[in-house]
């Protein structure tokens, strides 16, 4: 879970301007110190000002999985729900499906990414954001999603996962103070895209997922 008391804060109508996020470095990710919450499952929540707020998926997801041939989105005017599959990225007919992080109402697509699905690849928390919605459910979505340091330990556990895979199943060996290549199922097909899905996007989420009354 994130730590409280360095969520960003809604100051109202007379909020400076919020600074740009802050990054760290985990086995070559970036991985965000502030601003942004991250889902277990690799997407992402900024709150926006005007209540609404942008998804899209980490820097972890887009190394992974790679460059996408096409990216679905959810439909406008739809409702999900935390843990429900939101979104999927395709690659050589394979899909790699993604949670919502939130529950919420579908606002707005991005659709220069609907059109260049490598911004995702470019720049994943920015120009690669994937949709944006009004929140149902904030102060109950927030406490399950990583926050601040709460991330950053949370991917350095993630990275230590993938390069265990990596020296189980291809032999490679990531050297000290080595950073993770882009597109790993690209360059390491032996993973397995279906099992890259099931060990890191938690699609056993939504099997479990239940309606909040």
């Amino acid at each position: 879970m994130g730590k409280e008391n360095h969520r960003p804060i809604d100051t109202g109508e007379t909020a400076v301007p919020v600074p740009p996020p802050r990054f760290v470095e985990v086995f070559g990710f970036q991985v965000p110190i502030d601003t942004y919450y991250i889902h277990r499952g690799h997407t992402w929540v900024r709150i926006a000002d005007n209540d609404q707020v942008r998804v899209g998926i980490d820097d972890f997801a887009q190394k992974v999985f790679g460059p996408a041939d096409e990216v679905e989105l959810p439909e406008p005017g739809g409702v999900y729900f935390q843990n429900h599959v939101c979104l999927a990225l395709i690659r050589g007919g394979r899909r790699a499906k993604f949670l919502a992080p939130v529950d919420g109402l579908i606002e707005e697509i991005n659709l220069q990414v609907q059109r260049q699905p490598r911004l995702i690849n470019q720049d994943p928390y920015g120009e690669g954001w994937l949709y944006r919605l009004r929140p149902i459910n904030l102060k109950y979505n927030l406490p399950n999603l990583h926050f601040g340091d709460a991330t950053v330990n949370w991917m350095d556990m993630e990275a230590h996962r993938l390069l265990a895979m990596l020296e189980a199943d291809v032999g490679v060996t990531l050297p000290d103070g080595g950073a993770i290549i882009d597109d790993v199922y690209g360059h390491f097909p032996a993973l397995a895209w279906r099992r890259l899905v099931q060990e890191f996007l938690l699609q056993d989420l939504s099997r479990l997922w239940k309606k909040r009354s």
